[in-house]
């Protein structure tokens, strides 16, 4: 499609992903009629698309399994694809992969299953971590990403899982991000779960994520 280029709108959209689809969706809800979604690509998409070559083999662009608690977002999704066959539905089952060994997810309330070195040095920091939370009760927020890591989970994890971990998804370092974003996409800690995980041998004492999650079939 040829835009013209003296063409005004009151809101253009960039991209045609997931969030360019349903910030239009929402405008066109709210019932203005000034606005206009553009795209660099052909299709509607963007990290959501699924490339298909002329073999038959699928490549998602981005990862396309979706969990949510919110029923606005997922009505739009009920709505883009109303059928059962268009979803898998599965619970979701996460390990990482940590000192040669597998660490149920979330990783800070399984400390169980690290060498029991790695265990004391998480446990010391969160202890240092609750304490000074303690003692500032009037501490200003977090100045980015890495220091509510710390703040909130101490240098043990943030060292051992946390740091490297988000480096790697995000592919910058948490120093450059702020936190504010976090949402559930994070675990919180609970530090009864943390402190019986720590002290117990037994999988069945510690935490994992039992989330449902959907994807899209292909």
């Amino acid at each position: 499609m040829t835009i013209e280029s003296n063409l005004s709108v009151d809101v253009l959209v960039i991209g045609a992903g997931p969030t360019g689809l349903g910030a239009a969706k929402r405008l066109n809800q709210t019932g203005c009629s000034s606005w206009m979604l553009v795209d660099k690509c052909e299709k509607p998409g963007g990290l959501a698309t699924t490339d298909v070559t002329r073999e038959g083999f699928l490549f998602d662009v981005g990862g396309h399994v979706i969990f949510s608690h919110y029923a606005y977002f997922d009505d739009c999704l009920d709505e883009a694809l109303p059928e059962p066959s268009h979803w898998y539905t599965h619970d979701r089952v996460s390990y990482v992969r940590c000192k040669r060994t597998w660490v149920p997810y979330p990783f800070q309330h399984n400390l169980y299953a690290l060498p029991p070195e790695d265990q004391v040095r998480c446990l010391d920091g969160l202890i240092d971590a609750a304490l000074a939370e303690a003692q500032q009760i009037t501490a200003p927020p977090p100045a980015n990403f890495d220091e509510w890591i710390v703040r909130t989970m101490g240098l043990g994890i943030a060292e051992l899982f946390m740091r490297p971990y988000n480096h790697k998804v995000w592919a910058v370092s948490p120093q450059l991000m702020q936190w504010r974003w976090l949402g559930e996409r994070v675990a919180v800690l609970d530090l009864k779960v943390v402190a019986r995980s720590a002290g117990s041998i037994a999988c069945l004492s510690g935490r994992r994520d039992r989330r449902e999650d959907r994807q899209v079939e292909k």
